[in-house]
């Protein structure tokens, strides 16, 4: 596989956001002073029912505007469908309200170079904890983090998250785009289980290099988001006929339970969505289901 620099000439980014234009705006000026230019930064924009403020500066930008609310999942699936379109040969994934900081771009080319014997699938820029520790994401039946010194050399690990996240589009072309259905979380680890199981290698640069705002999550997990990571997580162990992973949710489920029951607020609400979301899996309904306006 070409890992080398020439094969970053074809660097498409994608940004998925949902009425957060200030953010997105950041993000893309971000971008573009780490050398991508507008034209190469897919805008996938999931707002809906809310006018949308000028976009004369970023009219160079590809914008796609779907017909609905696609989510995370949808969105990063759309993205990577017209970047392969477009010819592209790695993309770099951002929600809106992340973005790379100075020197982040050089430190994903510097890792290539690295693993210029490897098969790489996925590189991403890695978080840092408050304490400064960087994140690695194994698995168990469900992600576990490992802590490891600040590095700029890349480790092999099972996970990554899309967001900050170099995908090559050898690995897309094979596997085609993440699966759409899951809305919202899970198919982050779908595609990396896949990804391994082709023979691609995933990695992390534990740098640091990577602003994450977080704001989706910055008050809590709402009611409904809770849906999806309990109905997609259970789809997953049972779609792959894994036991591993649904003893794992079991485990998970039962003490984010006790959690509601002891701390959460809306319990009952929690409760049933939980209990909803687990039916849902066994009888396989998937795609979207819940949003803000159910609660």
């Amino acid at each position: 596989m070409d890992n080398s620099l020439k094969s970053l000439e074809k660097l498409m980014a994608i940004i998925v956001t949902y009425n957060r234009y200030p953010e997105l705006t950041k993000t893309i000026f971000a971008l573009e002073s780490e050398g991508i230019e507008k034209s190469s930064i897919i805008v996938v924009d999931n707002t809906q029912e809310v006018s949308r403020e000028s976009i004369e500066d970023f009219s160079e930008c590809i914008w796609i505007y779907p017909s609905e609310n696609i989510a995370s999942a949808g969105g990063f699936s759309t993205g990577m469908e017209k970047a392969l379109s477009l010819n592209a040969s790695w993309v770099l994934l951002f929600n809106d309200d992340s973005r790379p900081m100075e020197g982040a771009i050089d430190s994903l080319i510097n890792g290539l170079k690295k693993l210029a014997d490897q098969k790489v699938g996925l590189l991403k820029i890695g978080n840092l904890t408050s304490q400064g520790k960087g994140i690695l994401l194994d698995w168990r039946g469900v992600r576990k983090p490992r802590y490891v010194d600040p590095s700029d050399d890349p480790i092999k690990t099972d996970l990554v998250t899309f967001d900050g996240c170099l995908i090559s589009t050898s690995l897309i072309k094979e596997l085609g785009p993440c699966d759409p259905m899951y809305f919202m979380g899970t198919y982050e680890f779908d595609y990396c289980l896949k990804a391994s199981e082709s023979g691609f290698g995933i990695y992390t640069i534990p740098n640091g290099l990577i602003e994450d705002g977080k704001l989706g999550s910055s008050n809590g997990t709402p009611p409904w988001r809770q849906y999806y990571n309990t109905r997609n997580h259970l789809w997953l162990g049972l779609n792959r006929k894994d036991w591993s992973i649904i003893r794992a949710w079991m485990v998970r489920e039962l003490k984010f339970s006790y959690a509601i029951l002891r701390w959460e607020d809306q319990k009952l609400l929690r409760l049933r969505y939980k209990l909803l979301a687990a039916f849902h899996a066994l009888i396989g309904r998937r795609g979207k289901v819940l949003g803000p306006k159910n609660v």
